[in-house]
């Protein structure tokens, strides 16, 4: 792979752009990041995915426009960038984004379509396209509209001015914001305590929050082993040894009316 690196520790997997100069994804770099998501997707030792930026003080900077500025069709340009976030997003595994710099354009995207953000004080967030002429293509707007509200997102759409990690852990944009020396200690250790957790609740979860049926995400977890193992280890006070999630599918089972990208 030459836009990222794959790499495994225990049942966390990292996938780490590095994409020089700043993280700008063109399509080989876009179905190189599928091909790796997929992988995770299928393996079984594989709980938890943190994706992260690889180069000094950025995370992700969106499209390559040196690169896709030579397509013309609003089709070419926007259908991969959305199937693949759409793709992580749909992912049965739990993921982390940890944002260790600048997050430009639909770089927030990547980031909204894993389940949590974790972000050092180094990270910030900026969305400059309308002063080059157009809007965010890779389903951005509804993702951030549904994390920090209208109001929020039209600042960050309208203006294109930066915020900083602070500003962005008040509108609710990231989960928690750690500081630059505890930062990937932080994340390795929530990563590690995610992947203990039972893969078909975390799974049944997921689609819940996505819009799936509650009622048939409980009922699907409800008569399975973990469960069972998860009450039996509570009485007995031990710890739960959880199974693989053998299920298959995108991490949604019981969808059918959701919005994808």
């Amino acid at each position: 792979m030459n836009s990222l690196i794959l790499r495994r520790e225990g049942a966390v997997a990292h996938l780490i752009l590095s994409r020089p100069p700043i993280n700008a994804l063109d399509r080989e770099a876009l179905e190189e990041i599928s091909l790796a998501v997929e992988e995770i997707r299928i393996e079984r030792e594989t709980r938890v995915l943190v994706i992260t930026g690889g180069i000094e003080g950025i995370f992700c900077s969106g499209g390559d426009l040196k690169y896709w500025r030579q397509a013309q069709n609003e089709n070419e340009a926007g259908n991969t960038g959305r199937r693949v976030f759409a793709q992580i997003e749909q992912l049965p595994k739990p993921t982390i984004a940890a944002i260790n710099g600048q997050v430009i354009g639909d770089g927030l995207t990547l980031a909204l379509s894993c389940d949590l953000r974790i972000a050092s004080p180094l990270a910030t967030f900026r969305l400059p396209e309308v002063a080059y002429g157009f809007i965010p293509g890779w389903g951005l707007i509804r993702r951030l509209i549904a994390s920090v509200g209208k109001t929020h997102a039209s600042q960050f759409l309208l203006t294109g001015l930066p915020v900083d990690s602070r500003r962005a852990y008040g509108m609710g944009l990231l989960n928690e914001v750690v500081s630059a020396e505890r930062f990937m200690d932080e994340v390795r250790e929530l990563g590690a305590r995610m992947a203990t957790l039972s893969p078909g609740a975390l799974r049944a979860a997921k689609c819940a929050l996505r819009g799936g049926e509650e009622k048939a995400c409980f009922e699907a977890v409800w008569s399975g082993n973990d469960r069972r193992e998860g009450i039996d280890a509570l009485f007995s006070k031990r710890t739960p040894i959880y199974g693989f999630d053998d299920q298959g599918g995108d991490g949604c089972d019981h969808i059918g009316r959701v919005q994808t990208d």
